[in-house]
């Protein structure tokens, strides 16, 4: 199937509306992100009417196309079957009994982007004079940087939503990882004994230094360190 190119896509997520994961958001950010019941898939549907392997949402130039990988026939959109099908904003896709909505861009986000708390935990707080860095990590993917997430003085990273970075990502651990801004205006990563371990330029570590240009692996989760002088 023939798809016309669209404009540079951005921010894609799900929300699911029906089901046993009622009112959970999704992020679609992968070339190719895998539904199902199976924990190896990106998105997990706790659903026994849902296939092991479900469907696949593929990122194209021409926008997120669902394409249904068990080939039953029992991936819908609009209450429509389809084997492959360009998705556009509050398309409905339904697998087994879990409803969710697909909304292709940031813009069409109808709430508060959940997955950095690092700056509304600031509020209130007085501001460090002394510091004199700007850093950031960038999440990146074979199509460039999908988002930045701004350093505060220590940030939390894992799977739990009171993370300060929240990475929806099984491979991940409830708390696995803190960044440290440290008296020089550096910035130090320590793992907290995550299951899966923490990768800096492909390195396991327990605590590092970062640099300018680091790569930081958590899980599925690839972060360029980046920092500049005010």
């Amino acid at each position: 199937m023939v798809y016309e190119p669209q404009e540079q896509l951005t921010g894609a997520y799900l929300v699911i509306q029906q089901g046993a994961q009622l009112g959970k958001r999704v992020e679609v950010w992968k070339d190719c992100t895998t539904i199902g019941r199976s924990l190896d898939c990106d998105i997990f549907l706790e659903d026994l009417a849902v296939h092991r392997k479900q469907a696949s949402i593929l990122r194209t130039l021409s926008g997120y196309v669902l394409r249904d990988d068990h080939g039953s026939g029992d991936s819908f959109v609009n209450g429509r079957p389809v084997r492959e099908q360009l998705l556009n904003d509050g398309d409905k896709l339904m697998f087994g009994n879990t409803q969710l909505v697909f909304y292709g861009h940031e813009g069409t986000r109808p709430f508060q982007f959940a997955s950095s708390r690092g700056r509304e935990l600031q509020i209130g707080k007085k501001p460090d004079s002394s510091s004199n860095t700007i850093a950031k990590l960038d999440l990146t993917s074979g199509y460039g940087t999908i988002r930045s997430f701004e350093l505060l003085p220590d940030m939390t990273i894992g799977r739990s939503r009171e993370c300060d970075i929240f990475l929806e990502d099984l491979s991940v651990s409830r708390l696995h990882a803190t960044i440290h801004q440290l008296a020089d205006g550096s910035y130090e990563l320590e793992d907290h004994r995550s299951a899966t371990g923490t990768y800096v330029n492909g390195m396991r570590v327990t605590r590092y230094r970062l640099l300018e240009g680091d790569v930081v692996q958590i899980g599925r989760n690839s972060f360029t360190f980046r920092q500049a002088r005010t």
